[in-house]
């Protein structure tokens, strides 16, 4: 189940737990969603939890008022839903520093 909280005024943090049985030793993959006049969202999460992530990120605001899908390195963890989302948010532009 994803969680969604609320952790400082506008900006939320997304937490899906996922159990040993999918990643051994489970895992919880966290996203963060930045409500503003541009709103901002810091890794998309892996391809399996799409659905998971969009459904968090449509309960703060409509996924397709995303500006931003931002992430701090390549890895299918950050960005592996990276075009999904570009493809739902017709206005948002990736960022990513050059590393």
């Amino acid at each position: 189940m994803t969680d969604v909280h609320e952790i400082a005024d506008g900006i939320y943090r997304i937490s899906t737990p996922v159990p040993p049985s999918v990643v051994p030793g489970g895992f919880t993959f966290n996203q963060y969603l930045v409500r503003d006049e541009a709103p901002l969202l810091f890794h998309t999460g892996p391809r399996m939890l799409f659905d998971a992530v969009r459904g968090a990120v449509d309960r703060v605001l409509p996924v397709e008022t995303l500006r931003y899908v931002s992430f701090s390195h390549v890895e299918a963890d950050e960005c592996g839903t990276l075009n999904r989302f570009l493809a739902l948010a017709p206005r948002a532009v990736p960022l990513c520093g050059q590393v």
